[in-house]
């Protein structure tokens, strides 16, 4: 009786992670999807850009593409958005550009990470929002 309610705690233990673990998941499959052709390639210049500095191994260059992958999805997703002003959307790309460095703390080592938070203005500058068409209203 009393391995009963044993497996019986451990199988709802398991159905309750399993279920806070599935939306996770779908997001990161969601964002796999939206990874295209395009998204691949500019994924794999920048890595090959940072390359000759950070000098990382086959696997670490390949979770760095990756990562960069999912953020350049999210970038366009807000480059896109039209309901958005050009300040949001430069505020919005520095908030992204800032929570990839900070994933870029669990790929790579801590004298790379310091090497490419060095190099990441120079390789991946945010685009910065020309004049405004809000500051174009002329008071008189």
């Amino acid at each position: 009786m009393k391995t009963y309610s044993t497996l019986k705690a451990h199988y709802l233990v398991l159905v309750f992670m399993l279920l806070f673990a599935l939306p996770s998941l779908k997001a990161q499959t969601l964002y796999a999807l939206k990874i295209d052709r395009k998204i691949r390639f500019e994924a794999r210049d920048i890595t090959a850009a940072y390359q000759p500095r950070l000098v990382m191994g086959m696997d670490q260059a390949l979770e760095f593409q990756s990562t960069v992958a999912r953020f350049l999805v999210k970038k366009q997703a807000v480059e896109q958005d039209p309901s958005l002003s050009q300040k949001a959307k430069y505020e919005l790309l520095k908030q992204l550009s800032s929570r990839e460095t900070s994933e870029m703390a669990d790929v790579l080592e801590s004298y790379r990470w310091q090497e490419y938070m060095r190099l990441k203005p120079q390789l991946q500058p945010i685009p910065e929002p020309g004049v405004l068409k809000q500051d174009l209203l002329v008071q008189d």
